[in-house]
């Protein structure tokens, strides 16, 4: 009995992860127990409650568990007979296999699951020096994912395979999960699931075989062609941007983390490098101040003509033209000088100043022209620490312990729905004025449903 109330809280608070609280991580359960019971009605009302509940938020929580919950609830109504939107994920499901074979060595539990993003994995490990489990799909390694210790007692593991991999998985197939040492975990006392993906192509296989990998936000890593293509985008996006800096903000728009990287130490794009980093510097001296000059730069920015969109943690911004896919954009952000360091996201406390900054120095990168910050090695320096000059392929900025104060103060210059709203109302309310202007999209408020909409205006 004591086992099965320890399984049940390691499976709320996992769930917990994910679905945004102890309290919706107990809805869920809730919700799942019922249609397991065929209470079909009742699995419903919990949700339409839950959903109703995340959908009237203030916090930033809103922008990253809406779609989560707007997935939990029409699934909710799929499985009642009752659908009102269509997703092929409805149909997916996951069993035990039939083999409860207990000589095995068991180091640790799994659960697969299905979410708007796609599939996921989570678990807990038994043995606190297991620092990754390998997904195995039909006997090959699909990915390793990284154990995380949580609370005192829990070591914890959560991945999402996102659904353009899902859709190339065998319409049945048979999942393992395995420790570093051989050791199986147990998918609800079995030591492998079998997953039914209706729709998929079977074509996951085949491109294993021919080398595909699938990278640590659960995607398809790029081919080479594809990663140099959208790199040259990229630098389409910067060269409008970088004028607008010059022309309007007044403040230059420097490259910034790998982008930097890689044209300071190889006068190009990191092999590989999927993503474009800039930033500039903001002349306000506080967090309060650089958020409310970020909303007015954004607001001014749209009504010249960009995209403008923000993450699921409400942090500023992402850019990009009208005639580019959701997924191509230059992720940029402010940095300013503030109690005697330099502050900018990703997790970025420096003991700069200003003038390792400005004035920029022009760099041609491939045709175009960036900017670099006038002391790039110190920057390279402070963020990367002495290693910077040697490639590290394996290095994860996510990995880094960043102090708590600093992700607080970074944190406050993340907008709320409430923000949102009053730079959507902004805009909306001069754009007669500018029958040129783009958008302002939140991806985690827009309409999950239906999802051909969703993906033409935002990124997964």
């Amino acid at each position: 009995m004591l086992y099965r109330i320890s399984e049940l809280l390691k499976s709320i608070i996992g769930v917990a992860y994910f679905s945004g609280g102890i309290r919706n991580g107990l809805d869920f359960y809730r919700i799942y127990r019922n249609i397991q019971k065929g209470r079909f009605a009742r699995a419903v009302h919990i949700a339409e409650k839950a959903f109703k509940r995340i959908s009237s938020s203030k916090s930033r929580g809103l922008f990253k568990f809406r779609h989560f919950w707007q997935f939990v609830l029409e699934h909710a109504y799929f499985v009642s007979g009752k659908p009102r939107v269509y997703d092929p994920l409805f149909e997916c499901n996951v069993t035990a296999t039939p083999d409860k074979s207990s000589s095995l060595s068991k180091a640790g539990v799994f659960d697969v699951g299905w979410m708007h993003l796609g599939m996921r994995i989570d678990g807990f490990i038994s043995d606190k020096s297991i620092k990754q489990v390998q997904v195995i799909v039909n006997g090959r390694p699909l990915r390793s994912i990284s154990v995380y210790r949580i609370l005192f007692f829990m070591n914890f593991f959560y991945f999402e395979i996102k659904r353009e991999v899902l859709d190339t998985f065998p319409p049945e197939s048979l999942m393992e999960l395995k420790t570093t040492d051989d050791r199986l975990l147990f998918y609800r006392n079995s030591p492998s699931a079998e997953i039914r993906i209706p729709h998929g192509t079977s074509e996951l296989m085949k491109r294993l075989e021919q080398g595909a990998t699938i990278n640590k936000k659960g995607f398809y890593v790029s081919s080479k062609d594809d990663v140099i293509s959208r790199q040259n985008r990229y630098l389409k996006i910067y060269e409008k941007a970088r004028d607008y800096f010059n022309e309007k903000f007044g403040s230059p728009l420097f490259i910034l983390y790998g982008t930097l990287l890689g044209s300071y130490r190889g006068c190009d794009f990191i092999p590989g490098d999927d993503d474009f980093d800039g930033g500039y510097i903001s002349a306000k001296t506080t967090a309060a101040q650089v958020k409310k000059e970020t909303m007015e730069l954004v607001v001014d920015l749209v009504l010249s003509g960009f995209i403008c969109s923000f993450n699921r943690k409400g942090r500023l911004f992402r850019l990009r033209l009208k005639d580019d896919n959701p997924d191509v954009f230059l992720d940029l952000r402010p940095v300013w000088y503030e109690d005697g360091a330099i502050w900018a996201h990703r997790q970025a406390r420096l003991e700069l100043t200003v003038d390792d900054f400005l004035p920029v120095k022009s760099v041609k990168l491939r045709n175009s022209i960036v900017y670099h910050p006038n002391n790039t090695e110190a920057f390279l320096m402070a963020y990367y620490g002495p290693g910077w000059k040697v490639p590290d392929p394996a290095y994860s900025n996510s990995s880094q312990k960043i102090p708590r104060f600093v992700m607080k103060k970074l944190n406050s210059t993340s907008i709320t729905p409430a923000d949102y709203y009053y730079m959507l109302n902004k805009i909306e309310a001069q754009r007669k004025n500018f029958p040129d202007a783009g958008q302002l999209i939140s991806n985690g408020m827009h309409d999950l449903y239906p999802l051909e909409e969703f993906e033409k205006r935002c990124e997964w």
